[in-house]
């Protein structure tokens, strides 16, 4: 087996896809916008660290007109972005500007360097935030880390809890949290 499809398997099986509830997505978007100073087409950026299947820079270009970067390390998952984001240009929406605003790279999200976004976003099991360190160091100060489900533990020295928001879902309550990143 090939060196990099081996890290790739091996990557994949460490970071299982999980999605972000769509329904949670409005309440999240609403509270960066309500309480981080998120604003609708400005010039702010958001990176999402394992895109999955595209859900969160599809929903944050398409209703706040951003600049949305999905890191992804699946092909078969990039592929599904890509499919997703051609369904809404064969749709034909009104705003196809919008649509350019969504960029997804193979990559991993180990190696990313995170100094010009301003919204990190990010689903990952707690057994392996703690080889994030390195990454969330890049963050440019004041940087917004949204983690959904599960908080971002051990980071203290570079990341600040400003807010944790609990989302009513049919079957369960999940926890958001909001972190700004701490001069480091």
């Amino acid at each position: 087996m090939d060196h990099n499809k081996y890290y790739e398997f091996q990557a994949q099986l460490s970071l299982p896809f999980l999605s972000t509830s769509p329904e949670a997505l409005d309440q999240i978007f609403k509270t960066l916008e309500n309480r981080f100073a998120l604003k609708k087409g400005s010039a702010q950026r958001l990176i999402d660290l394992g895109a999955g299947n595209g859900t969160v820079i599809i929903f944050s270009a398409l209703n706040y007109n951003i600049s949305s970067l999905g890191i992804e390390i699946n092909d078969i998952l990039i592929n599904e972005i890509k499919e997703n984001i051609k369904k809404l240009k064969d749709k034909k929406i009104n705003q196809p500007k919008i649509l350019n605003k969504i960029e997804i790279k193979k990559g991993d999200l180990f190696q990313q360097n995170l100094d010009n976004f301003d919204f990190i976003y990010l689903f990952t099991l707690p057994t392996m935030q703690k080889y994030l360190k390195h990454v969330f160091l890049t963050a440019t100060e004041g940087s917004i880390f949204i983690s959904y489900k599960y908080p971002l533990e051990g980071f203290e020295f570079i990341l600040k809890l400003e807010h944790v928001l609990d989302i009513n879902l049919k079957r369960e309550l999940v926890r958001t949290y909001f972190y700004k990143k701490l001069n480091s």
